[in-house]
C-alpha cells in the first residue's frame, strides 16, 4: 500500500530527516510512530530532507 503524506515538524532536537544509526532523526521516528499504529514495518520515502536542527512547514 503507498499513502502520501504531508508532514510538519520541529527539528530543533532531530539529527536531520534521514534515518541514521543510533541518531535521532525525523525518518526514523516516524517511521517507528508509523510502524506501531499499522502494526507492520513502515518505510518511507521522502521528496527532500532536512539537515540538523532544521525545521519545515
Amino acid at each position: 500500500m503507498r499513502i502520501a503524506l504531508g508532514i510538519e515538524y520541529n527539528g530543533q532536537n532531530f539529527y536531520g530527516w534521514q534515518a541514521q544509526r543510533d541518531l535521532l532523526t525525523v525518518q526514523g521516528t516516524l517511521q517507528e510512530a508509523l510502524a506501531k499504529v499499522a502494526n507492520e514495518p513502515v518505510f518511507l520515502f521522502c521528496a527532500g530532507r532536512t539537515d540538523a536542527g532544521v525545521h519545515t512547514t
